[in-house]
């Protein structure tokens, strides 16, 4: 059993390995972290300008090239960033700043003691990105370069809303929470652009422009030491996002598209780039083998079902693919799900040799003459007791390697059915308890009964063996008591009891296309073991 676990600890590890590359991860680390900068109309600016709670801040930003116009030659678009000033720092106060930049970021580094960058850097930063995405949208992102700014003409059509959208969102500042989605908006198509740049490389145009405004190399605009971020932070900084964008391991798309459910509203969808068969052989033997084909599978399905991927596409694919693994692993382990059915079916006999040596715990002949006895039933009724063994240790690696499959799928983490997201776990659906939760907008009901299915079926299904076992044994009498066989059924009762508890909570905290997955596998175990109870019960008869 020790070199199971240990086998299935390295198969558990082989199985899992994450298939975003660095592009990827550039497009997803941007909902997260979009900045400081808020973006406004001329109106709207002139009111924070004149307010007595925002003047002089606003002042005191135009005063230091932060706040004012945000594109040259458009007169449409201002920007600022808000702030509090506290005694060790500031904390920044943008909403879409709060969920990553202030409270994980800002928040830490503060706490470590390291020496945060000034107002003016985040400022200048954003200003980078926001010239980057427009001149993406007017060229194309293939062809920006550190220093490239988009043309004055083209800088005037830019718009907050409008046709040339600059925002992710129809509300200035938001996080999702409120104002409809732009979804051709500059800055959620384009602003990717930050953690991004020549061939994809991670970090590479950030790193250039944090160069720019450290070194006085005759860059506009040079800020110098005492305002760029210090190593500490700016390591903090890198790897608290990376963390962040490396949890995530929805990349295994078999078609280039727009994916996901990212940032703080969940609302974005990001570029996906396609990954091939080769490139899961890439990753691992078993991500060659086994992974990829499952995500193929689910990704080819869903669409052929479903183009727009809705949700009722990728349910129809979780339901193909569990009938196909599950069928295989069948006929796989046909002859293994035979012996199980037939041992207990024998219980009455094994009950009856059992009782002849009712010494066999302590007593050392009485133990070897028990098993010889039991080896010969079994050889009579062509069981072989290790091909169950066997099976297990083929059926583990495609357990984790399903679940690594769906996990990783590009097309189940877009869309939803019934508002349920397939990508996000049980638990993260019925914690979430915001806005109208109990009409079924974040999915909690069909989370809640797709568990309590889940869960019945995986019960039932482990359980009716046994039932079945024990409706047959009922009529026979023990002889006396045995202590072997009190401690063989207690450990095989013990064994189903803790994998009926692995499965549930698992069920719980695995994305709910697993729950499907599981649910499905359920009834299929279920009817499994009605047949081949039929199969035992005609042969016993003949």
């Amino acid at each position: 059993m020790g070199a199971l676990l240990g086998a299935g600890t390295v198969l558990l590890a082989s199985c899992t390995a994450n298939f975003c590359n660095e592009a990827d991860q550039a497009q997803m680390a941007y909902p997260y972290e979009q900045g400081a900068t808020v973006y406004l109309s001329e109106s709207d600016y002139n009111q924070l300008k004149s307010a007595e709670a925002t003047k002089d801040l606003i002042l005191e930003e135009e005063a230091q090239g932060i706040a004012g116009k945000a594109l040259e030659g458009n007169d449409k678009i201002y920007k600022y960033i808000p702030y509090s000033k506290q005694d060790h720092g500031y904390t920044l106060t943008a909403i879409k700043a709060k969920g990553f930049l202030q409270d994980t970021v800002i928040k830490g580094a503060t706490t470590a003691g390291y020496k945060l960058p000034s107002i003016k850097y985040w400022a200048s930063i954003d200003q980078f990105v926001l010239e980057a995405a427009v001149y993406a949208r007017e060229n194309g992102a293939d062809k920006y370069e550190i220093g490239a700014k988009p043309s004055a003409s083209f800088n005037s059509s830019v718009t907050l809303t409008g046709e040339n959208a600059l925002l992710p969102y129809t509300v200035p500042d938001s996080d999702g929470s409120k104002g409809e989605v732009i979804r051709n908006g500059i800055l959620r198509v384009y602003g990717y652009l930050k953690f991004t740049g020549k061939d994809g490389k991670l970090w590479d145009n950030f790193d250039k422009w944090n160069d720019i405004l450290y070194k006085n190399e005759g860059n506009d605009p040079y800020l110098g030491p005492d305002h760029v971020p210090s190593n500490d932070f700016y390591a903090y900084y890198k790897k608290s996002l990376n963390a962040k964008v490396s949890s995530i391991r929805s990349c295994i798309a078999t078609r280039d598209g727009n994916f996901g459910h990212y940032g703080s509203g969940a609302d974005w969808e990001v570029a996906i780039t396609q990954k091939s068969w080769g490139y899961a052989w890439s990753k691992g033997f078993f991500e060659g083998l086994l992974v990829y084909p499952v995500s193929w599978l689910v990704d080819t399905i869903s669409f052929n079902v479903d183009p727009a991927l809705s949700g009722a596409g990728q349910i129809f694919a979780l339901i193909v693919v569990t009938l196909i693994v599950r069928g295989l692993l069948l006929l796989a382990s046909f002859r293994s799900t035979m012996d199980s059915q037939k041992m207990q079916a024998l219980q009455p006999e094994l009950a009856k040799i059992q009782a002849k040596y009712p010494n066999s715990n302590t007593n050392q002949a009485e133990k070897q003459r028990l098993s010889q006895e039991q080896m010969a039933l079994y050889k009579r009724h062509g069981i072989k007791p290790f091909r169950q063994f066997i099976v297990l240790l083929f059926q583990f690696p495609v357990f984790i390697c399903v679940w690594a499959g769906l996990q990783g799928s590009a097309a189940l983490s877009t869309g939803n059915f019934l508002n349920m997201r397939l990508s996000d776990t049980i638990q993260q659906i019925l914690f979430n308890v915001t806005g109208t939760w109990y009409f079924n907008t974040t999915g909690w009901w069909t989370a809640l009964v797709l568990f309590l299915l889940m869960a019945a079926t995986q019960i039932m299904a482990m359980m009716l063996p046994r039932i079945i076992a024990k409706k047959r044994a009922k009529n026979v009498s023990r002889l006396t008591k045995n202590p072997a066989q009190d401690q063989s059924q207690s450990s095989m009762k013990m064994v189903s009891v803790i994998m009926m508890i692995f499965t549930i909570v698992m069920g719980f905290m695995l994305p709910s296309a697993m729950g499907v997955y599981w649910f499905i596998g359920g009834l299929i175990s279920i009817a499994q073991t009605l047949i081949t109870q039929l199969i035992i019960g005609r042969k016993a008869k003949k």
